[in-house]
């Protein structure tokens, strides 16, 4: 049995995901930037349907799913930059 890439997501997922690739966060536009050029030989998908979820980015070949979660990477900015401010 062939294994099906988006896991039975409805016509209202697909509209939504197409949506949401027209209208990338920062993060996930800057991101994009390197997984487009397909690192390592590995082709990803953006805001791909599964089920009833969206995910961020997928590859179907190594079965990973990214989603990139802004809060935690404006912590993660911040942090930096108190650490650059204090050196």
């Amino acid at each position: 049995m062939e294994k099906k890439m988006f896991y039975a997501s409805g016509p209202t997922i697909f509209h939504n995901a197409r949506e949401l690739r027209g209208n990338p966060t920062n993060e996930e536009r800057i991101l994009w930037m390197h997984l487009r050029s397909r690192p390592q030989g590995c082709k990803f998908r953006r805001q791909h349907p599964a089920g009833n979820y969206i995910l961020d980015f997928y590859c179907h070949a190594l079965a990973l799913a990214i989603e990139v979660i802004e809060e935690v990477v404006n912590k993660i900015d911040a942090a930096i930059l108190l650490r650059t401010q204090n050196k």
